[in-house]
């Protein structure tokens, strides 16, 4: 396919009016919402940081890769330059953006695989609970990644909800179908993509016919890149056209692509049109721009190289896949009645500081995309809130008109008027976010100048991001003015007292870190 084939492709949810002329009148007065957050995305994997006003925004190089939906997606959107992921992996992150509060609080401290025990509690009202109970129609497509992986499924990989024979198989180490309750956190349309087989996904939905007739809990493998299923499913989710929503409500979409998440090693790992059209042809050194990534050894610069293209050709299929969902949200008549939240659960280090995947510190894992659409209210502004994962649930619902349906349970904070308006006269923007690493064996913050990391055995890593934007020279606290190394340990110890966290139960490292009394 012709480079200009597969921008008009995109291009066609871009001319919509969505994005410039009038568009029909919305039916609804209470905003719906559409919440899209793909797998592994890094802050810096949008084309858009390349261009006019949001060029420099951001302290280092942008990706070289193909987004024309976001691009013109963050021409009406407040677009942030500091958000950040808490804990950079998956099941963490979205216990935190489902339940408005930390690890410890929410019962999700690890990604949930057979050897965990972790899940998100199910007596704690959830984002999409909040919707529900507020007369929202429900619906999430894609990964979820938050219940705890039990052995429920027969020997074919359908759930038959026990470990007692035909039951006590697993079918992935490293997710699981979420059987109708509890679990579900009041989600009516529900369509479940699990596993990281990004054209052959198992999917498990309460809606028969997008399954050909099977019953909920029957695997139903449809073997497409999932991306382009899911955006199927949404599209027709709001063309309503088979009774999937109730159309006097307002809705809610959550989509959460398992893209680009790897695996990305081949053309059978992304869009293969994006492939072949943008990255096939380009040099690595075209695509690996950041500088940090010469860190690697020859094995990983090697994988990067390799891995590279992939990577973005996911990107680029996500967000075609996205000027779809747009152009059938146009054509519902409710594109001017619609909130839209894109962001991600964590980025991807793809061989800077010769590392890959998330769990770290460093810029490309912990810092995420995170632009929001208000028709009406947003017009392509920068803003250098860090905003966090516990911050958005109450913030979207300030948004949607539900600030007093926030749980009292939340810990994140409601920034929705101060997002809105760009008056932050009367609110005092954090000057710090907590950082969680693996298997919370690290703890830390990212200030607007520094990232502070302690571990478990007390080694320290520091880096001055203003100095030294890509995080190739590490510091100690000693390395720094005093008044800036006392602000740090003090703000660690807050974080880690307002998030339950063992270590300050423990007062771990009093020595180091400054807990509150």
């Amino acid at each position: 396919m012709k480079r200009r084939n597969y921008m008009k492709l995109s291009a066609v949810a871009m001319a919509s009016p969505m994005f410039g002329a009038k568009a029909i009148a919305a039916k609804h007065k209470q905003p719906n919402l559409l919440f899209i957050f793909p797998d592994q995305m890094r802050r810096e994997a949008m084309g858009f940081w390349q261009k006019g006003k949001f060029k420099g925004a951001l302290k280092t190089a942008s990706d070289p890769v193909i987004t024309p939906t976001l691009d013109r997606l963050a021409q009406d959107s407040v677009v942030f330059t500091q958000a950040v992921s808490t804990c950079p992996v998956c099941s963490p992150h979205r216990a935190m953006l489902m339940s408005g509060m930390y690890p410890w609080q929410n019962g999700v401290v690890n990604n949930c695989r057979e050897d965990r025990k972790d899940h998100l509690r199910h007596d704690i009202d959830c984002f999409t609970d909040v919707l529900a109970q507020s007369g929202y129609d429900t619906c999430y497509v894609g990964k979820t990644h938050w219940e705890r992986n039990d052995p429920l499924f027969d020997e074919n990989q359908n759930y038959v909800g026990t470990a007692e024979a035909p039951g006590g198989h697993h079918f992935n180490p490293y997710d699981t179908y979420i059987p109708p309750g509890r679990g579900r956190h009041g989600v009516d349309y529900w369509f479940q993509c699990v596993k990281d087989v990004h054209k052959d996904p198992r999917v498990y939905s309460n809606r028969p016919e997008r399954i050909d007739g099977k019953a909920d809990g029957v695997q139903h493998r449809p073997k497409i890149y999932s991306p382009k299923l899911e955006a199927d499913v949404i599209t027709d989710y709001l063309k309503n056209n088979q009774g999937q929503r109730e159309a006097g409500k307002p809705f809610s979409i959550i989509w959460a692509p398992n893209p680009p998440h790897n695996p990305y090693a081949s053309e059978k790992d992304c869009d293969e049109i994006a492939y072949r059209e943008f990255y096939k042809d380009k040099h690595s050194d075209e695509l690996l721009i950041r500088p940090n990534v010469v860190e690697s050894d020859a094995e990983n610069l090697a994988k990067a190289k390799k891995s590279v293209p992939f990577y973005f050709a996911n990107i680029t299929g996500v967000d075609k896949q996205l000027g779809r969902v747009f152009q059938a949200l146009e054509q519902s008549g409710e594109a001017d009645n619609t909130i839209v939240v894109f962001t991600a659960d964590h980025g991807e280090m793809m061989g800077s500081h010769n590392k890959f995947g998330k769990l770290v510190i460093y810029e490309e894992a912990f810092c995420v995309p995170f632009m929001i659409k208000y028709p009406g209210k947003t017009k392509g502004t920068l803003e250098d809130l860090m905003i966090t994962p516990v911050d958005i649930m109450p913030t979207v619902l300030g948004m949607l008109g539900l600030k007093k349906r926030i749980p009292s349970t939340v810990k994140g904070k409601n920034y929705s008027r101060e997002i809105i308006t760009g008056d932050w006269s009367k609110t005092a923007k954090p000057k710090s976010a907590h950082f969680l690493g693996y298997n919370n064996k690290f703890k830390g913050l990212r200030t607007d100048r520094y990232s502070f990391q302690i571990d478990e055995k007390g080694e320290q890593l520091l880096f001055d991001n203003e100095k030294d934007p890509y995080q190739m020279k590490a510091l100690q606290l000693s390395d720094i003015p005093k008044a800036d190394t006392d602000f740090i340990v003090s703000e660690l110890g807050t974080w880690l007292k307002s998030s339950n966290d063992p270590w300050f139960r423990e007062q771990k490292f009093a020595g180091v870190i400054q807990y509150p009394a």
